[in-house]
């Protein structure tokens, strides 16, 4: 359990150094006309924002460790977070829906129904993760995933994957 939370804690790390590096690569000084310095304006100051999916890993990396998972609890966890993953994954071959007008708009609309199929099944599988998980955790770790289990879900809504691999 310490080596797991150590591991953990040092994939945080190395997530979070990335971005807070980079927002000092071009928000230095800058010299005036007059000789002086003054500090760079906002628009390029290297300001680095998570992406979604980024945010979502880094919000389930805080779960695990808010809901201080006893040994049993991992695996339903892990399945948890693998199932999250696979929807964050990027599909492999891009689906191309540019296909000649006329008859082949049937297999243009097809392809697009494939990939709805596709991602919801992938949201299922969230679904079925977590009501294990949500059923295997005490009433003091279920106030916790009330409060942050939800946001750890990706949402078409939010425009976190409804169109990467989509041509």
């Amino acid at each position: 359990m310490l080596r797991t939370r150590a591991v953990l804690l040092c994939a945080l790390l190395a997530l979070a150094a990335g971005p807070a590096l980079a927002q000092f690569g071009g928000g230095g000084m800058r010299h005036s006309r007059g000789g002086g310095s003054q500090r760079g304006s906002g628009e390029d100051s290297g300001v680095t924002r998570l992406s979604p999916n980024d945010r979502i890993r880094m919000q389930l990396a805080d779960l695990r460790l808010a809901l201080k998972l006893a040994p049993e609890q991992n695996p339903l966890f892990d399945a948890y977070q693998n199932a999250v993953y696979a929807l964050l994954a990027p599909w492999s071959a891009p689906v191309d829906f540019s296909a000649p007008q006329g008859p082949e708009v049937l297999t243009r609309i097809s392809r697009k129904v494939g990939v709805a199929r596709g991602r919801w099944a992938e949201m299922q599988a969230v679904y079925d993760a977590a009501a294990k998980l949500y059923a295997a955790l005490s009433p003091e770790q279920r106030e916790v995933a009330d409060r942050m289990l939800a946001d750890t879900v990706p949402s078409p809504a939010a425009g976190g994957w409804e169109s990467e691999g989509v041509r």
